[in-house]
């Protein structure tokens, strides 16, 4: 009997550890996802960017290290500094080609790959910008 009472303590003392660490890793993670959704960098990707400059993206939050990777750094840098194209992203036309339809596809969509990383945990996320090109721009873009 005592022998079945040790092996049902040392059963219980396992499952116990196991779900500290389970928890630990629960938390962690909740963290992560506090960090992307509270830091800022959603509210963001909600407007045109119409000025050069830097986008002010969060670095840290609560001790979670957050860092950005650009698929197109010639328009926003992998540290969230932003230039303006010189031209349009693509040009419309109707189906012959004739017809331009102004303003249609003016504007670059810029996606950036984030890291958000706690504690050996990392979670990815994305972030897609909207960058209005410069005044005077051209645009020999043709996507038919």
């Amino acid at each position: 009997m005592k022998k079945i009472f040790g092996i049902l303590m040392i059963i219980v003392l396992a499952f116990t550890f196991v779900g500290c660490n389970k928890t630990d890793e629960d938390d962690i993670y909740a963290l992560l996802v506090e960090a992307e959704d509270l830091s800022g960098m959603k509210t963001k990707t909600k407007t045109l960017i119409t000025e050069a400059g830097d986008l002010g993206l969060p670095t840290e939050y609560k001790g979670v290290q957050i860092t950005y990777k650009s698929r197109n750094p010639e328009i926003i840098s992998d540290e969230g500094i932003v230039q303006l194209p010189d031209e349009c992203w693509l040009e419309s036309r109707d189906q012959k080609g004739e017809k331009v339809y102004e303003g249609l596809n003016d504007n670059w969509p810029v996606v950036i790959d984030v890291t958000l990383t706690y504690k050996g945990l990392t979670r990815t996320a994305k972030l897609l910008f909207t960058v209005a090109p410069k005044e005077g721009f051209s645009c020999d873009k043709y996507k038919g």
